[in-house]
């Protein structure tokens, strides 16, 4: 088991930089996907855990989706609170109350690996409970097979601190047992580079979308 991972300060001045110069404002390749094939629909309620600097977020509610996004960092949530579409507050998304929403989707995006394990595990199970019957969760996530993973310093448990912040890699066999054991129904499942594609580099992540049956 890890500890928490402290790195709210890394991503509130990451972030505060991103903010500065207004970018990057494309959606990622993942939200593109999810419209694209009418995954996501118009008019359904979509839960964001760890919105960063909203990008997603915007795209969806620009597709008529209503969208809750929720990250640590006020100082994103405090603008995209703003936004038409947009529910934002600033919260740990591994600690969320029982919601009292019909959720239609719940979307992560390199936020499962910027998490330890036993927070992952509560995350999963949260989910699952605050879905509605059918609804989705979307996950894009790094794995042990990521170029990254094995650089820094090892925190154990596939956990490496590099570049001031840790990532857990996740081993992507486990995480699908770890879905069905929880009562998920798995759709897509897929382990590849091409998905996340950024400059010159084109990781290995894993890209899941599974039902609550």
């Amino acid at each position: 088991m890890n500890p928490k991972f402290n790195d709210k300060e890394y991503w509130s001045k990451y972030y505060d930089k991103l903010l500065a110069i207004g970018k990057p404002t494309e959606p990622s390749p993942f939200a593109k996907y999810l419209i694209e094939n009418n995954i996501i629909k118009p008019y359904q309620l979509a839960i964001e855990l760890g919105c960063g600097n909203g990008r997603d977020a915007i795209f969806f509610s620009k597709n008529n989706i209503k969208v809750i996004a929720i990250d640590q960092c006020k100082n994103t949530t405090t603008i995209l609170n703003q936004l038409e579409n947009i529910e934002s507050f600033p919260a740990d998304f591994t600690e969320l109350p029982p919601l009292d929403k019909e959720i239609n989707v719940v979307y992560s995006r390199f936020t499962m690996h910027s998490i330890a394990e036993v927070e992952e595990n509560n995350t999963l199970k949260w989910v699952f409970d605050n879905l509605e019957n059918k609804g989705l969760i979307c996950i894009e996530v790094r794995t042990t097979k990521d170029p990254l993973c094995g650089k820094g310093i090892d925190k154990g448990n596939n956990v490496w601190f590099y570049n001031n912040h840790h990532r857990r890699f996740v081993s992507a066999n486990n995480f699908r047992n770890k879905l069905l054991q929880i009562g998920f129904k798995i759709s897509l499942f897929e382990e590849n580079n091409g998905f996340a594609p950024h400059k010159d580099e084109d990781p290995i992540v894993l890209r899941v979308i599974a039902s609550k049956k």
